[in-house]
């Protein structure tokens, strides 16, 4: 009875040891995707200051976390998270985007819970793809709803697929809840459930889930009852995205189309490709992925109140297209591997000698004569490649080819994708040509921050002592000068932000003024006069617009204070 007794011990602990996750190669890849993840979303996240779509957003939730009351706007779930880490620690730019960029993590930590249906190469390749994308990294540094929306809704679909219905429920009420964007993603969705997948709802579920949505909607939009003002905001994102339709954005298709290929050209080539193979060999999930994409891109491109920014919907199926067709080449062919390695070789060789083509063609714009050159060089690379690739398929095999361009492909996109998204946390870099936000970018409001704290540090010892007066409606600047006090009833301001347009100020007081760029956004509708130059270097014209902050002569010490900008005259 014992030596019976020990035994079924002895199986008990075996089987719970091989229940225990242990660290193997494939968790280990997942954990230095995360790292490489979590640098790009965090690091430098409050080094560049609010936009004025940013701080439309963050503006209630400071309100909400100062005063308990405020009128929320059509992201109440973004502003309702903030204004609780607001309430703990403060309010800054850091922790304005926080939850962005949390969500956008667990965006790339998906996968991981996909791996068995998608296969652990697909889920591998597709992580590592989510975490380099320019286009999610620069909204996982927005301070917006769009990376709560999204993450929302694929973490609903998720637990929906495991069985967990009432946590489903809820991932779609936090999506709802948090921007107008998610309402094309649940359109999209319900449109290929409708016409291509066309499985039965289990009807035991749905009740559940739907109690979990409106319990969320509820409870999240009034803070649990302590913001009873919250409950009006339950419909403002889907009112805003209704809107949308009747008001255009402004934003022309031509220029949602740009960015697509701009930001994420070799992951569109692979795509489609995935695309392409996934109808020819009946992979249904694929098929619907790829069905997901050309449907979001459509409604976008329908939609009159379509932002960049609503590209997210595109680019999670895009890339498990783009994954697919990489995973299938990750193991080496049995017949001829030299032949594939080699070919690699030679494509990583002729990818390299083609950027750098392009890249001369800008530098040679004084040079009309002599850029269709450089044009024709570059394009013959390509053609050379095709060449190429058509002839190790003929005198090697069709496999070796495939893998050998696959490869070249993968590496190209995956560095292509890194070097567009480092630009997201590199102060240095300037966010006026990039195209992901909506609104222009930010321009000097950092240094018109500092100048503001080096105004009150010198005249009163203290950081945002003075009065300030706002003469401008903009949303950034009365986030930048949220914490200094207005002047009292009857008494002249310290300091005025007013337009550059707006004469100098004519009162008691003696005013010196200096100007800052305010804000800055590409100066064209759909393509830039130089795309190559845009796309390699970020270099396009711009227009912007420039504020003027006004300092009473009595807070300059000697009359004059000095910044890297110029001089107060």
């Amino acid at each position: 009875m014992s030596r019976r007794a020990g035994a079924d011990s002895a199986d008990y602990n075996l089987r719970d040891m091989a229940r225990r996750p242990s660290l193997t190669l494939e968790v280990a890849a997942y954990v230095l995707i995360l790292v490489v993840a979590a640098w790009l979303r965090f690091g430098q996240l409050g080094s560049l200051p609010l936009n004025d779509f940013e701080a439309r957003a963050a503006l209630p939730a400071f309100e909400l976390a100062q005063t308990g009351t405020t009128t929320l706007g059509a992201q109440p779930g973004y502003s309702l998270l903030t204004a609780l880490t607001f309430s703990l620690s403060g309010s800054n730019e850091w922790l304005a985007r926080l939850w962005p960029a949390v969500l956008g993590l667990a965006l790339v930590a998906l996968p991981y819970a996909w791996r068995n249906r998608l296969g652990r190469r697909t889920a591998l390749v597709l992580a590592l793809g989510l975490a380099l994308d320019p286009g999610l990294v620069a909204l996982s540094r927005l301070a917006s709803g769009a990376m709560l929306a999204l993450a929302g809704l694929l973490l609903a679909a998720s637990a929906w697929a495991a069985g967990r219905h009432r946590l489903a429920g809820a991932f779609v009420g936090l999506g709802l809840l948090a921007a107008p964007a998610a309402y094309i993603g649940v359109l999209v969705a319900l449109l290929v459930w409708a016409f291509f997948i066309r499985s039965a709802l289990p009807k035991d579920a749905l009740g559940p889930a739907a109690l979990s949505l409106l319990a969320v909607m509820l409870l999240g939009s009034s803070l649990f009852f302590q913001f009873p003002g919250g409950f009006a905001s339950v419909a403002a994102p889907l009112t805003e995205f209704v809107t949308g339709w009747l008001h255009p954005s402004g934003v022309a298709a031509g220029r949602v189309l740009f960015a697509l290929v701009g930001y994420s050209a070799p992951t569109l080539l692979l795509g489609m490709w995935g695309a392409l193979l996934a109808w020819r060999q009946g992979r249904r999930e694929l098929q619907a992925a790829s069905l997901l994409a050309a449907a979001a891109l459509a409604l976008i491109l329908l939609y009159p109140g379509r932002q960049v920014a609503d590209l997210i919907w595109v680019l999670v199926p895009l890339w498990l297209l783009a994954a697919s067709v990489i995973a299938s080449s990750l193991q080496l062919p049995a017949s001829e591997p030299q032949a594939a390695w080699g070919h690699f070789a030679l494509m990583v060789v002729l990818l390299s000698f083609w950027v750098l083509s392009l890249a001369r063609i800008p530098q040679l714009a004084k040079l009309p004569e002599a850029v269709r050159p450089a044009l024709f060089i570059a394009a013959g690379v390509v053609v050379l490649a095709a060449v190429v690739t058509l002839l190790v398929a003929l005198g090697w095999s069709a496999r070796a080819a495939r893998d050998g361009l696959v490869w070249s492909l993968a590496v190209f996109c995956m560095l292509f994708a890194l070097a567009g998204a480092t630009r997201f946390g590199n102060p240095a870099a300037g966010q006026g040509a990039e195209l992901w936000s909506p609104g222009a970018a930010a321009g000097q409001l950092g240094l018109l921050r500092d100048s503001l704290d080096a105004l009150s540090l010198r005249a009163t010892g203290q950081r945002q002592a003075l009065s300030l007066e706002l003469g401008s409606p903009s949303p950034a600047l009365a986030w930048l000068g949220r914490q200094f006090a207005p002047p009292a009833q009857g008494e002249e301001a310290d300091l005025l932000l007013l337009p550059a347009d707006v004469q100098e100020p004519a009162r008691q007081r003696a005013y010196r003024g200096q100007s800052f760029i305010l804000s800055s956004a590409p100066a064209w509708q759909m393509l830039p006069t130089d795309v190559i130059a845009w796309w390699l270097y970020r270099q396009t014209p711009q227009q912007q617009e420039t504020i003027i902050l006004w300092a009473a002569a009595d807070v300059l010490p000697h009359d004059v204070l000095t910044t890297s900008s110029g001089d107060f005259r």
